[in-house]
């Protein structure tokens, strides 16, 4: 038996184990470095850029669904409403517009 020298099967798994963990840190930072006033600005930035409306229409509640962090609502044109449905991430996973009143 040698010590000396790994079989060659090692190092397919050994890059692929330092290819995983380079992704589950750069994920990871990337979670942890995203902050709540961060993406309500980013999204407010969005729908004024969309609309042309103020910014301060816009707050956030906690999303309810799995997978989700936030609910951005911004107060749309007659009434209504943009919803922005944001993931862990700080990205939008959905946009819904709600019509009141109709």
């Amino acid at each position: 038996m040698r010590f000396g020298r790994a079989p060659w099967f090692f190092v397919p798994l050994l890059a692929l184990v330092s290819f995983g963990a380079v992704v589950a840190l750069l994920l990871g930072g990337r979670s942890v470095t995203t902050t709540e006033t961060a993406v309500i600005e980013a999204v407010a930035e969005r729908y004024v850029a969309e609309t042309g409306a103020a910014r301060t229409d816009c707050h956030a509640t906690p999303a309810q669904s799995a997978g989700l962090w936030l609910v951005v609502t911004c107060a749309g044109a007659e009434g209504g409403r943009v919803d922005y449905f944001v993931d862990r991430f700080g990205e939008v996973a959905h946009r819904e517009e709600v019509k009141e009143g109709v």
